[in-house]
């Protein structure tokens, strides 16, 4: 029997489908129909932003809140210069060896751009494949300075660590007046390092002008916290403020040991893993302790924004409720999902074409563009030159602290490494 030259196309197409799923294990069939089987009728007035997301595994709750912004943001914006845009997803299963044939098969569906991910490892293999592929990513809230250092084509909507370890020094200094402080972190912990360094710098350079003094500064194993004996540290070295980028038990065991000397004057630093439910229900137990960290949130607990951002903040805020109701409250994982496309399409319609080069060129050259977390530029290294924003927790709920009157820049690896 003679097979005609269509069923030979159509057997071949669905070969390479099952090549594909078994590749990425979640490129959709109308995605794959769209790219493969339709090609020759598909509308030409159609681009595709890839989303490059752990929608499973153990990062997916993370991966799952940046697609609920980033969906916001396409519901919202989703044509630019005459075409409609429409969403690629792709699962990394939060899985680096999953990761690499995701994103080989997603590029293979040519994106004009790429969102993602949550993950720092996934981000990093993603942005090299980019990198090939000559595609700009951006990644919402990955910060490891190597998914950008070095590589044209990636880009991040949120700020690195040494970032806000800059603007704690910013708001010890500028907001608290503080004049002695206390450094605890633990032993090779890559990004405390990174905050405490940069911390260290700032107030070094305030320190010629009369700045805080360092009274205390350890560097602690993991498993060597003896909580008595660092409250008895603290205590003696007078300082108002310690910063203590620390996870949640070792600060419930300290903020003890803090209340039981009656030391509840002193203000605690954290970082933005301190912006989860289960530290802050932690905290709820320790009512009288003082803390302040970074955050990308743009809400209070009473559900207004916090001060210091844009006109796209109080949109982002009344869209959200709409779409996803009022007792939905999105986490900053969300919003900078949802900053992470408005950057993304933002360059789209800047573009000197809709080729993936010129849109990544017209990334590069962001300025000024004001997002729901704030005003957004980039450095050589892809990186958001950003005011840092500070968030506490006032009578059991969450409020803005302070915003940084200065922009912060990331630090080059090789001055990290330095």
């Amino acid at each position: 029997m003679k097979i005609s030259r269509t069923a030979i196309k159509t057997i071949c197409l669905m070969l390479t489908f099952t090549a594909v799923l078994m590749l990425s294990g979640c490129t959709s069939y109308d995605n794959f129909r769209r790219t493969f089987i339709d090609k020759e009728t598909e509308d030409s007035n159609v681009i595709y932003v890839g989303v490059f997301e752990p929608e499973s595994g153990q990062y997916k709750n993370v991966g799952k809140e940046e697609i609920k912004g980033i969906q916001l943001a396409h519901s919202m914006y989703s044509n630019v210069k005459g075409v409609r845009v429409e969403l690629v997803r792709i699962d990394t299963e939060s899985d680096t060896n999953t990761a690499k044939a995701a994103i080989e098969s997603l590029i293979k569906l040519n994106p004009v751009a790429i969102i993602g991910s949550a993950e720092e490892a996934n981000s990093m293999i993603a942005a090299e494949e980019a990198r090939k592929a000559k595609i700009p990513m951006i990644t919402p809230s990955a910060s490891n300075p190597l998914i950008t250092e070095n590589n044209p084509y990636a880009f991040r909507a949120c700020i690195t660590y040494d970032q806000r370890g800059t603007g704690l020094a910013e708001y010890t200094i500028k907001e608290l007046s503080a004049k002695k402080v206390a450094i605890i972190t633990i032993q090779n912990d890559s990004t405390q390092e990174k905050m405490r360094s940069a911390f260290k710098t700032r107030l070094r350079k305030e320190g010629k002008k009369s700045g805080p003094e360092v009274v205390l500064d350890e560097s602690i194993g993991i498993d060597e916290f003896n909580m008595v004996k660092l409250a008895k540290q603290i205590q003696k070295s007078g300082a108002e403020v310690v910063f203590s980028p620390i996870g949640l038990e070792k600060a419930d065991l300290l903020y003890q040991q803090i209340e039981k000397r009656n030391m509840t004057n002193i203000r605690f630093l954290g970082n933005q893993e301190w912006l989860t439910e289960d530290f802050l229900k932690m905290k709820e137990k320790h009512p009288q302790i003082k803390i302040s960290f970074t955050s990308d949130n743009v809400l209070n607990s009473g559900g207004t924004a916090e001060t210091g951002f844009t006109a796209e903040t109080q949109r982002f805020l009344v869209k959200y409720a709409n779409r996803y109701g009022q007792r939905d409250i999105p986490t900053q994982n969300t919003v900078l999902g949802y900053d992470a496309y408005m950057i993304t399409i933002n360059a789209i319609n800047n573009a000197r074409s809709l080729k993936p080069t010129d849109i990544r060129d017209a990334l590069a050259d962001t300025k000024d563009l004001r997002c729901a977390t704030g005003v957004f530029n980039f450095d050589q290294d892809g990186n958001p030159v950003r005011r840092v924003n500070i968030s506490t927790v006032r009578d059991g709920k969450l409020v803005s602290a302070y915003v940084t009157k200065s922009k912060t820049k990331a630090d080059s690896m090789k001055k990290i490494e330095h």
